[in-house]
């Protein structure tokens, strides 16, 4: 994409990056009460969030979802300035929080919990408004009620092909994961409208974090003992750099071990040196602490720091890069700060706070 293009978009993003907390002050917010953290974060760019939560109301739960409407908020700022390829991309990553919303309902149907219970679990996002999602509760019973209501979303088409099995089962993974799969091709689709190096940067981008949830995937698996063809029918669609046939073979093999062995050897055939980084830090973690959830800990740090460090490669240029990076930067703070807000709510030792932050090595 030619520069002049991005001279509107660039200052506001590199405004926004300049705002993030730095790794110090997040750590030391891990350690501080609640009321000295709502204190700081009326001080920064989440003021105008934090500030329409009434005084009675001010608590983990409501300061949380504050924090993911600034991050919304921040997508459709930086989307309303942006080219219209790139706008059309950004606005199907937003895509993502419908999607959350939507298993937020599908789940509060399958649990039957109150309408009013199950929004204090929704953030409104896109299409997915307040005004929706309370319609679609209140005028369902059933899950298959949710699918037929939200049909004119053009990712929701593949949900009641898969709706037998949640009969069948009455577990709601093969709808969750068919709903991720078909967001993730409405990106694939967005990133095949752009153009040279843009593209290239996207598919790389966005690669990364669609090959790191589908490692979650088979890891998870892995350790439930689920079936093979499960495993397989949960995973999004193959990236650039590993190919569907190469996350099946890391199904196949005889443990997580194994499985993390092979996609390293898939890493370092390709040579790319931030997926060897990455699946060596996850043998690494294995090895020493067998936890699944701190596996998914390293994964998530994995992303975090290739995007600190793709926003010190693209900041000098024009393209997408610097876009993505400051958005998953971005992503991976508000994450942090909702841990720490409930961390802080509960009274939780700063250690134990501080060892579930997304932070760079």
């Amino acid at each position: 994409m030619k520069a002049w293009k991005y001279k509107r978009l660039m200052p506001t993003v590199i405004g926004a990056r300049l705002e993030l907390f730095d790794r110090n002050d997040i750590v030391d917010l891990a350690s501080r009460s609640f009321d000295y953290i709502y204190s700081i974060l009326t001080k920064t760019s989440y003021l105008i969030e934090i500030s329409k939560i009434p005084r009675n109301k001010i608590n983990a739960a409501s300061i949380q979802n504050a924090l993911l409407k600034n991050y919304l908020r921040t997508c459709r700022t930086i989307e309303e300035n942006s080219p219209k390829d790139i706008s059309y991309l950004l606005s199907t990553i937003i895509m993502k929080f419908e999607a959350d919303n939507i298993k937020s309902i599908l789940r509060a149907k399958s649990a039957g919990i109150s309408v009013d219970e199950a929004m204090n679990f929704i953030v409104p996002a896109g299409r997915m408004d307040e005004i929706r999602c309370r319609s679609v509760l209140e005028n369902s019973k059933h899950i298959m009620d949710v699918i037929e209501l939200l049909s004119d979303l053009d990712y929701t088409h593949s949900l009641k092909d898969v709706l037998g099995d949640y009969e069948e089962t009455g577990i709601l993974l093969p709808i969750e994961a068919s709903l991720a799969r078909s967001i993730y091709k409405q990106i694939y689709k967005a990133i095949g409208k752009l153009k040279g190096k843009d593209r290239k940067i996207a598919q790389t981008v966005i690669g990364l974090e669609i090959d790191s949830m589908n490692i979650r995937v088979i890891l998870r698996g892995k350790s439930l003992g689920i079936d093979e063809d499960q495993i397989k029918h949960s995973l999004l669609p193959a990236s650039e750099i590993i190919s569907k046939k190469e996350l099946e073979n890391a199904i196949k093999t005889k443990d997580i071990t194994s499985s993390i062995e092979s996609l390293l050897a898939t890493a370092k055939y390709n040579s790319v040196i931030d997926y060897q980084y990455m699946l060596t830090a996850l043998l690494r973690e294995y090895d020493s602490s067998h936890s699944l959830s701190q596996l998914e800990l390293v994964l998530d740090r994995s992303l975090l720091k290739t995007s600190l460090r793709m926003i010190k490669k693209y900041t000098p240029y024009f393209n997408i890069g610097l876009i993505l990076a400051f958005l998953y930067a971005k992503w991976f703070e508000v994450k942090n700060l909702r841990v720490i807000v409930r961390g802080a709510e509960d009274k939780i030792p700063h250690d134990r706070i501080e060892a579930l932050l997304i932070l760079p090595d």
